[in-house]
């Protein structure tokens, strides 16, 4: 047998739990020896109860190790611990390490990656925000990472596999369980432009709540910044941030209106130093200029659109925010259907969009 086996039935076994694992290899050093440890050796670690030793070997015993693994080697998905070379190297040093982690594609070297994170029920303007920043992060050569939630995290992806960039997706279900199911084209083109979707939990694991503040601190410990873009008070990209603390690493987010809730998480982090990103552009400048490169010049030019003064009008009237046609209605005094009728024709020219029924925000 090869160490790939005892490694992969380490991985498999549900019996330890997930925290004692890296721990248990630090006392028996590899996972040959916890394999073949006796029951006496194994209560000698101090780190497991009896019942968990006694379902421990009595799993193991019926543990088909050969064929168990010869298995898994004709799926699509792979594997890398702690006793791999290829571990992550930012993983090694943090509080509860994780053990193993499940992958399907290509892992990067994590060496310049950001993290883009935030709400669920984000905001247009949140969307346009993560969709540029992960398109601009993509284009520069910049790994991005999130965990494929809806909101934020889809945007973040998104943009930056639209620019052909290499982006990482970490899961708090089984790397081969989609959630949300609508992501399933994003699962697939993460996986197809070079990228990897990442879980410590097991094939087949649902999407628990509990299993998401776990995943929170892999995104962290695996990002050199974390970006917090629209987070509500009581947030999961907040535990992000928590993490990020813990890790030593730089905190950015994009400020918003006060009031909002949306803004309530991200607006704390401000008081409590977070850098703030207030131009997409200049961060990414200043990211570059850190490692060393010179900012990358896009051909990326605002299309030069022939607008009627009536258009212009109406399409100043708006702005990132969400905007009823009642509200612009009062604020142009124009009638409804001429207003209605300029609206749509700013909306066919992809400048104006429909965020939710009669509310409108512009796309440039």
């Amino acid at each position: 047998m090869e160490s790939k086996h005892y490694q992969y039935f380490f991985m498999k076994n549900e019996d330890v739990p997930y925290g004692k694992k890296a721990k248990l290899i630090d006392f028996f050093y590899d996972s040959y020896n916890i394999y073949n440890a006796t029951k006496a050796e194994l209560m000698a670690s101090k780190l497991l109860d009896e019942k968990t030793i006694d379902a421990f070997l009595e799993h193991k015993n019926k543990f088909d190790l050969e064929k168990e693994y010869y298995d898994f080697c004709n799926t699509p998905f792979s594997f890398v611990t702690i006793e791999s070379d290829d571990f992550p190297e930012k993983l090694k040093n943090i509080y509860d390490v994780p053990y193993g982690l499940f992958y399907i594609g290509k892992l990067p070297d994590f060496k310049r990656a950001v993290s883009i994170v935030g709400a669920r029920r984000c905001s247009a303007y949140g969307k346009k925000l993560a969709l540029e920043l992960g398109e601009k992060l993509g284009a520069n050569g910049f790994t991005v990472i999130s965990g494929m939630a809806r909101g934020i995290d889809t945007y973040g992806h998104r943009g930056c596999l639209d620019k052909g960039g290499n982006t990482v997706a970490i899961l708090g279900s089984g790397c081969d369980v989609i959630y949300p199911s609508e992501n399933s084209l994003i699962y697939e083109e993460i996986v197809s432009s070079g990228g990897a979707v990442i879980s410590e939990y097991q094939l087949g694991t649902s999407p628990l709540a509990m299993n998401f503040p776990r995943r929170n601190r892999i995104v962290s410990a695996l990002s050199d910044i974390v970006v917090v873009i629209e987070a509500r008070e009581k947030s999961g990209s907040l535990i992000t941030a928590d993490f990020a603390l813990e890790h030593g690493k730089d905190i950015y987010v994009t400020p918003g209106r006060i009031g909002d809730s949306l803004s309530t998480g991200t607006n704390k982090l401000i008081a409590q130093g977070a850098g703030i990103i207030c131009d997409i552009d200049l961060f990414i400048n200043e990211l570059l200029e850190a490692y060393g490169q010179s900012p990358k010049v896009e051909n990326n030019k605002k299309r030069n659109l022939k607008l009627t003064e009536e258009q212009k009008m109406v399409y100043d009237l708006f702005d990132e925010y969400p905007k009823s046609l009642s509200t612009a209605l009062e604020e142009s005094k124009l009638d409804y259907l001429k207003l209605l009728s300029l609206v749509l024709s700013l909306e066919k020219e992809g400048i104006l969009t429909e965020v939710f029924k009669n509310n409108y925000v512009k796309m440039e």
